[in-house]
């Protein structure tokens, strides 16, 4: 129920006399009351999550620099402006909504530029890789549903709420921080979920079923786009971005990593700058990542060329041969790790328990089969197996300890 100072009209229509008192400008506009803190606002429009969000609560301040982020108000901090930080009640740029610029990442970088917010997003998304949100325009809708069809696009509200963001940490992986909070979502199943609840859930609104990704970053020989099946459980082999990982024994784990541990995706698709904004906005490496990772056959072993490998893998044991023998392909012939590990994962409905164990899913520009046309990795236990391939004309057909 509205307060007296609201007043419809007999049809309980909204006028301009429902906000402004054309005869009392105690409060400033001839508002009916102050809009400090959105108070005004806020009468009406009950948005969830607004009562914690960041938006509604931060102090920040525009530190002089750059444009104005608040041209239109008298007020100095973003908890003051609260719904006006984006929207405009008059001669909004962007009318649908009311948003004070038409384009929609323009009303996040007015104070995501390092001026008001304390991270820089705005230099993060002209990184060579990015979530290209400047490409993309009036095609995102807060209600577009992802297990269908939806027109390819990627704006700071695919991954953002406004009305519910803030700085509440994840209460572990796979879970959301509030970042992220209030963000539809497309679960493990394929399901709409609303709100989303783990991060991957985000990520798989366009990167499974619903794919931005139309062309593979290396030909493998199962090829798959859809990230979803990729990291499923009943994989053979997976990242453990849903549940725990399902090789009990990985001797090259770094601390705090162990085999039950669960990650995230921003663990590896992150920003590359140590004190730039956090999440995958840009990267200056290839796959938006926060590492480095070179997949170019004959590529030299160093600690640079396989970086994101070696976050989470401790170097010194993979090329002490832990597990399988990497020093004499990785280091002496010069085979890089995605020749035969595909990271995300491989699906069941392609790979099986004894071909594609420990992420094996050959990239076959690099191996090829054999004299006999046979191409693929046979599991024999713990640290052991065969290949029957071709690599660097080597033919691999014997028993070997991997």
């Amino acid at each position: 129920m509205l307060p007296p100072e609201v007043k419809l009209d007999s049809a309980q229509k909204l006028q301009c006399t429902s906000c402004h008192d054309p005869h009392n400008n105690m409060y400033g506009k001839f508002l009916v009351i102050s809009n400090i803190y959105s108070n005004l606002c806020t009468l009406c429009h009950q948005k969830n999550g607004w009562a914690f969000s960041s938006h509604s609560l931060s102090n920040a301040a525009w530190n002089g620099s750059g444009a104005n982020p608040w041209p239109h108000t008298s007020y100095s901090t973003v908890t003051e402006n609260g719904c006006e930080n984006c929207h405009m009640p008059h001669t909004a740029g962007k009318h649908e909504r009311l948003l004070n610029y038409f384009f929609e990442e323009d009303n996040c970088l007015a104070c995501h530029n390092g001026n008001v917010a304390a991270a820089n997003i705005q230099s993060e998304i002209t990184k060579t890789y990015k979530h290209a949100v400047q490409s993309y325009s009036a095609i995102h809708d807060p209600q577009e549903d992802f297990t269908i069809s939806v027109q390819k696009h990627v704006e700071c509200e695919d991954c953002h709420n406004p009305h519910w963001t803030n700085n509440d940490p994840s209460p572990g992986a796979p879970q959301i921080s509030g970042r992220n909070g209030g963000v539809q979502g497309i679960g493990a199943a394929g399901e709409r979920v609303s709100p989303a609840a783990n991060e991957f859930e985000i990520c798989f609104k366009c990167h499974a079923d619903n794919s931005v990704t139309t062309t593979l970053p290396i030909d493998r020989q199962l090829q798959q786009l859809n990230s979803r099946l990729e990291f499923a459980p009943a994989n053979p082999s997976y990242h453990p971005v849903e549940i725990q990982g399902i090789n009990p024994n990985v001797p090259s784990l770094l601390p705090p990593y162990t085999t039950s541990s669960i990650i995230f995706c921003t663990d590896c698709h992150n920003t590359d700058s140590t004190t730039g904004a956090k999440g995958p906005h840009g990267s200056n490496y290839k796959y938006l990542l926060e590492k480095n990772y070179t997949t170019l056959d004959f590529t030299q072993e160093n600690s640079y060329n396989y970086a994101i490998c070696y976050k989470c893998h401790n170097r010194s044991s993979i090329l002490a041969d832990a597990s399988f023998k990497h020093n004499r392909h990785v280091l002496v012939e010069n085979t890089p790790c995605s020749a035969c590990h595909d990271a995300h994962g491989i699906s069941s409905t392609q790979g099986n328990s004894i071909n594609n164990t420990n992420l094996i899913n050959f990239d076959i520009t690099i191996v090829q089969p054999d004299g006999l046309g046979r191409l693929y990795f046979e599991d024999q236990g713990l640290f052991r197996g065969q290949c029957f391939l071709s690599c660097h004309g080597v033919v691999h057909n014997e028993t070997r300890a991997y």
